[in-house]
């Protein structure tokens, strides 16, 4: 196996995160700790018109969730696409590159085009996620399209006193087990942090009992910051590495190894991946008078993937180079006005390094410039936000004439693409006593991915060949969103309805070819939709008693009226907690209980597999004293034999997880 690229090789320029959510400016709750803990901070999303939610921390680790996608999927509207431990979030139906991660302020770059490349990131380090629903391409960019998930790492603020963290954690299915530690301390002028984790989890067993050969991951993460004050200026800077493996399924030969593994083997023998990803960013805020301020961040990343398949060596091998330069200025005007206004741009290349090659070498530069009016509205009793922009959009793609892959009289030759877009938004939202209503229009784009393009070989893991076309349209989403709320002491309800519109929808479809004897499978493109509501209803006394219940209702289809493929099914979750009444508040102790009841998906696209109904228990408890705590959680207790639907495992009949126990412990000194 080749030896990986050390973290010394980035090249690196200067670059900004255009990375101005509406949400910043709302006022933060704090988490309902109230003995030593530093508390979480997680924001309450009453000023935009936008669908916008958040998750804690804490909240993953009570999930008892193993990777960060996992606990995303525990949110109303977001599922998971898996390939075993393999994982990436989807959002209202649509993941990859139709979702937009940001990182460190970075919008991140790896190899989304592959099913079976995953998200790959943990909760080491990590604050809270804030994900925003529907398009949200005016302040974020391109593949903003479904969603924008927005990772928020922890602060380095202790007001001058040093802080360490210690969490443990051990998972009962996977035999798996994880650890970090994180040193901080910061004053008013420096600030610093360290954190280190790794994570390792062996194969899986579903709930009949059966050990999943192969779907062994581990998870290695370092992280380092450095804030600095003087004046008007802040300069926050990240250095953010990670090295990630997982083996996979490559064929249906490497179900009958199950045998030749115990549960407590850590060796990737078979085939497998291994992700070594960088990421350095420096954000830049000037306050430049009292009501302007400009913001500028520098940044760069790395991700340099490997495959090892179907023999001991290398077969894929790829190294993408991502640098970024955004810039944007903030004013307060007259008469509750604001305004940003910014320019996004970004430049990358893609190389080949190993003996297969699935997509040619390549170079993308991406230049966007938007701009974006607030304005508060104080109408008696009622106070209103009113939202509007415009976005000019630009990509250029370049791929080269690569070994092996596309030479002359190739099927795809070597072309270079421009991809222009104009996007807008509109929004409004009113908060009236107990009620709130929001609604907004917003689009989203993309320019195809480089598989898209200019795929042309074999798939991982399956019999069939793939075929790009260089002659994609920019995909284009316009989503129309509705959201009412009511809150009346404990009790609140909320709904929302939304239609996304995908104009130039790019999706795989079989055909009647054959290449060197395996099936042709086609890129193609057509208009489609995907449409549905989510229902919420909480009861929740923060020192005492929570119950909540939501339930989320998908619809997709192209325009022909013929579903998509990995469309999640309707699915009703229920989750209860108490808190024991103890007479010290020095102590603090709950217990939860819920379950996931999800609907039979029989509504599926040209072959995919239809799944049937099921429903998953779940419970937990916690104790807290002082600066320590525990948490116990159980997932599938009822050790369930299921198929989710958006399971890749389902085309070889493997079943998904069975019974998973999760106990954590986190010490703060």
């Amino acid at each position: 196996m080749k030896k990986l690229l050390p973290p010394g090789i980035f090249c690196f320029v200067l670059a900004i995160a255009a990375e101005q959510l509406v949400a910043q400016n709302d006022t933060l709750k704090a988490s309902d700790l109230k003995t030593v803990f530093i508390l979480e901070k997680k924001p309450s999303f009453t000023t935009t018109s936008r669908n916008i939610t958040a998750i804690t921390n804490t909240e993953m680790k009570e999930y008892g969730a193993q990777t960060l996608s996992d606990a995303l999927a525990s949110l109303p509207g977001v599922s998971q696409l898996t390939t075993g431990a393999i994982s990436k979030p989807v959002i209202r139906g649509v993941s990859g590159n139709r979702i937009q991660i940001n990182v460190a302020g970075l919008r991140l770059e790896d190899q989304q085009w592959e099913d079976e490349h995953g998200l790959g990131l943990s909760d080491v380090g990590v604050e809270r996620v804030e994900l925003i629903k529907g398009p949200a391409a005016l302040l974020f960019g391109s593949d903003a399209m479904g969603g924008v998930i927005n990772i928020i790492e922890e602060d380095n603020q202790t007001n001058g006193v040093l802080r360490q963290n210690l969490n443990l954690k051990m998972f009962s299915n996977t035999l798996g087990a994880g650890v970090d530690y994180g040193i901080k301390k910061g004053d008013a002028h420096n600030a610093f942090s360290i954190r280190a984790g790794y994570d390792s989890h062996g194969d899986y067993v579903d709930g009949k009992g059966k050990q999943i050969p192969n779907t062994l991951f581990s998870l290695a993460n370092l992280k380092l910051s450095y804030t600095h004050n003087k004046g008007n200026w802040t300069s926050e800077n990240r250095l953010l590495t990670s090295f990630n493996r997982f083996g996979f399924i490559a064929d249906t030969s490497d179900l009958r190894k199950a045998n030749e593994r115990t549960r407590w083997t850590r060796a990737y023998t078979g085939a497998n991946h291994s992700v070594l990803f960088g990421v350095l960013s420096s954000k830049n805020t000037l306050q430049i008078s009292e009501k302007t301020k400009l913001t500028a961040t520098a940044g760069a990343q790395i991700n340099h993937r490997q495959e090892i398949e179907r023999s001991k060596r290398v077969d894929l091998d790829l190294l993408l180079l991502t640098a970024n330069f955004n810039v944007n200025i903030e004013r307060q005007l007259p008469n509750r006005w604001s305004w940003t206004s910014g320019f996004a741009s970004m430049a990358q290349f893609n190389k080949n390094l190993g003996s297969r090659i699935i997509v040619p070498d390549a170079s993308q530069l991406e230049a966007g410039l938007y701009t974006y009016l607030k304005k508060q509205q104080l109408l008696g009793p009622t106070i209103g936000n009113f939202e509007c922009g415009l976005r000019l959009n630009s990509r250029q793609v370049d791929t080269r004439l690569t070994k092996k892959f596309n030479p002359v009289g190739s099927a795809i030759p070597p072309f270079n693409k421009n991809y222009p877009s104009f996007n807008y938004a509109l929004g409004q939202s009113f908060l009236l006593r107990n009620f709130t209503i929001k609604a907004n229009v917003e689009t989203g784009f993309r320019g195809a991915n480089l598989a898209e393009l200019s795929a042309n070989g074999l798939h991982e893991g399956t019999p069939n060949w793939y075929i790009g076309n260089p002659n994609m349209k920019v995909e284009q989403a316009l989503n129309s969103e509705l959201a009412l709320g009511w809150q009346k002491g404990w009790f609140s309800l909320h709904a929302v309805a939304y239609y996304n519109k995908y104009f130039n929808y790019i999706y795989l479809s079989p055909t009647n070819e054959n290449n060197f004897g395996f099936p042709v499978f086609r890129f193609l493109q057509n208009n489609a939709a995907f449409f549905g509501y989510e229902l919420d209803a909480s009861l929740a006394k923060s020192d005492r008693l929570s119950i909540n219940i939501d339930y989320s209702h998908i619809h997709s289809q192209l325009d022909n009226g013929n579903a998509l493929p990995y469309t999640p099914a309707n699915r009703l979750q229920l989750s209860g907690r108490y808190y024991l009444p103890l007479k010290s508040d020095q102590w603090k102790t709950f217990v939860s209980a819920g379950a996931q009841i999800v609907e039979a998906q029989k509504r599926v696209s040209t072959y995919e597999t239809p799944t049937p109904a099921y429903w998953l228990l779940q419970a937990g408890c916690g104790i807290q004293y002082h600066n320590m705590r525990i948490l116990l959680s159980g997932r599938n207790l009822l050790n369930r034999a299921y198929n989710d639907h958006l399971s890749r495992f389902k085309q070889y009949g493997i079943l998904d997880m069975g019974r998973n126990v999760a106990l954590s412990f986190n010490w703060q000194f």
